[in-house]
């Protein structure tokens, strides 16, 4: 499997929502080479997190808007994105989507003998009930996001997977701009996040993930759809 590589988080986010436009069964592995802090489209009306927007970009930390929810997602050559793209059967529910794309990353670690759960981690960004961990710790977060077509609703479920950890000076900006959309939080730990790169180390090459990971994805996916067909 080929990772698409973009020269923005823009691009990339893009690219997605066109394959949800199409409708189509569709899997994308991708990510961007310039670094980006993206944040769901409603957060950005916020004025402190304008403000807050500003003042990171100009620390060369771009912030991108998309148009799922959750929080905040840094992104560049560390992150790994996920995205698959289907046409909800009869009966499929929002956690559906979530166990399909969580259920893909799980599936991938284990082929490296690394056991992934799911759940929230306090203190980490962008948390939520659906991030994958390891060990307590979190790997990848999950989005999705719903669209009405001719033929009955479409999925976008998308994960991102950090797997390089982000600099020490990265944490300030983010930290920043999180406390700027989110009130009142106690705030980011770099400690309540992982990396592939930390839990591979040097007994395997990171590079064979992606592959590992698009053969867990297209297999559910294919299964997923070989399924709804029967039952139709």
């Amino acid at each position: 499997m080929i990772v698409a590589g973009f020269d923005t988080a823009s691009d990339g986010i893009a690219r997605e929502m066109v394959l949800l436009q199409q409708a189509r069964p569709a899997l994308l592995l991708w990510h961007s080479k310039a670094p980006a802090l993206v944040l769901p489209a409603a957060l950005m009306r916020q004025a402190d997190v304008q403000q807050a927007a500003a003042q990171v970009g100009g620390l060369g930390w771009p912030v991108v808007t998309r148009r799922s929810g959750g929080g905040i997602v840094p992104q560049g050559p560390g992150t790994l994105n996920l995205a698959l793209v289907l046409p909800a059967a009869q009966g499929f529910r929002l956690e559906d989507g979530y166990r399909l794309i969580c259920g893909a990353v799980a599936e991938a670690l284990s082929r490296f003998d690394i056991r992934a759960t799911t759940g929230a981690c306090d203190h980490a960004f962008c948390d939520g009930a659906w991030n994958v961990l390891v060990a307590g710790r979190k790997l990848a977060g999950t989005a999705q996001r719903w669209r009405s077509a001719a033929t009955g609703p479409v999925v976008l479920a998308h994960a991102a997977i950090l797997m390089a950890r982000p600099d020490a000076a990265f944490w300030p900006v983010m930290d920043a701009l999180h406390r700027a959309a989110f009130p009142g939080s106690d705030g980011l730990r770099p400690a309540a996040h992982v990396a592939l790169a930390d839990l591979i180390g040097a007994r395997t090459n990171p590079e064979s993930f992606p592959g590992a990971l698009a053969r867990a994805a297209e297999d559910r996916l294919t299964s997923l759809m070989r399924r709804d067909y029967q039952a139709a």
